[in-house]
């Protein structure tokens, strides 16, 4: 048989790496995506007890529905289509307390530990009220956990790309929000090195805990690592990567729920009437709410949009420039649709003056509470 030659073996490794390139994309997740999460997620093989592994995906949902959560993940748009997630973590805005004991005493694999409390009716995390009123006060603790990767068949190029891409949606995710503090729960030697590098420091490595307990230490694809960074640390080393979590702007313009939920939705390119669908309203309250947020800019810039056409023709035309300016600002400004709550003059008590426990226990009557 006749051995190819130099050109048949060149033609040949050339569609091996096209039939393997890669199309990648940085993005939030939804709860549409929960299902290829969680096929990622289970692939680690963690330590979660059968309930806890059948509660998660509804665990996931109500705490993305309540704003105590936030799902980014990458995809591969050159894969099919219901295998395109190669990437995902979830955040969590968490306690004071929480941080405190995670960094000291709390088991290994916190993610292991969320899922036990939800169990219990005790997950230490603020719900969407108290997180705009820590984004507006004394900043956020967010915990990162719950991860999933697919490298099955990604060349080191590749998977360094899927990495970069994934440190894209981890800012993308925390972008406009006053963060105060940041722990990684990381599973792996590869990725808690991906969070070293990057700028995080190590908190616990959990050796202790493991020889305290006599549990043998995992092997090193499911080794357990704590790592965080405090806006402090990021301040004083302000060069590395995760430092730019913690840069801050307070919002200018303070537009309600209503308003940050459409602009939301329309950052992702819904037209009025598929936003109508969105948010469950009519066309006419579309238009209506996109005249308030626009006098509301107006009152605040009045430079950043082009002045409205009193009619003609080319009215709609300008109200399609107006969105286009808006929107082109919006992405760069993302404190303006985050959750946002100043104090108010005086209430019986301050949102500094509530308890760990008690943010505790009213967010898991809302997580938890059916009607």
């Amino acid at each position: 048989m006749k051995a190819p030659s130099i050109w048949d073996r060149l033609t040949r490794d050339q569609r091996l790496r096209t039939s393997h390139r890669i199309n990648l994309m940085a993005r939030a997740g939804c709860a549409d995506d929960i299902a290829a999460c969680y096929t990622l997620h289970r692939s680690f093989g963690l330590p979660y007890s059968g309930a806890s592994w059948r509660a998660l995906p509804d665990m996931w949902r109500v705490m993305l529905s309540k704003g105590t959560m936030k799902l980014f993940l990458v995809e591969d748009r050159a894969r099919p289509l219901n295998s395109r997630v190669v990437s995902f973590n979830a955040i969590v805005f968490v306690t004071d307390k929480f941080c405190l004991r995670a960094r000291s005493t709390l088991p290994p694999y916190l993610s292991v530990e969320l899922a036990r409390r939800y169990l219990w009716h005790q997950l230490p995390v603020l719900n969407r009220e108290q997180v705009a009123r820590a984004n507006a006060g004394g900043g956020l603790n967010v915990l990162m956990c719950f991860e999933g990767w697919a490298c099955d068949g990604l060349s080191p190029e590749q998977m360094l790309s899927v990495r970069e891409k994934q440190n894209e949606a981890l800012h993308l995710a925390l972008s406009g929000y006053h963060l105060k503090e940041f722990l990684a729960d990381t599973v792996g030697g590869e990725t808690s090195q991906w969070m070293l590098d990057a700028g995080a420091h190590l908190r616990r490595d959990y050796s202790n805990y493991f020889r305290k307990h006599r549990v043998p230490i995992s092997k090193s694809q499911r080794r357990p690592c704590l790592v965080g960074l405090t806006k402090t640390e990021a301040l004083a080393h302000p060069g590395s990567h995760l430092a730019g979590i913690f840069a801050y702007t307070p919002p200018r313009f303070r537009f309600n729920r209503s308003q940050r939920m459409l602009l939301q939705h329309a950052l992702m390119g819904e037209t009025c009437d598929m936003l109508a669908t969105s948010l469950c309203v009519s066309p006419w309250t579309i238009k209506k709410r996109w005249h308030a947020i626009y006098d509301r800019v107006a009152d605040v810039d009045n430079e950043l949009l082009p002045p409205p056409i009193a009619n003609g023709s080319r009215a709609t035309s300008r109200g399609a420039e107006r969105r286009r300016h808006l929107l082109g600002y919006l992405r760069q400004h993302l404190e303006e649709l985050r959750p946002f709550e100043p104090p108010k003059q005086r209430v019986t008590s301050t949102l500094s003056e509530i308890t760990d426990e008690a943010c505790a226990s009213r967010s898991n009557e809302s997580l938890q509470g059916r009607s």
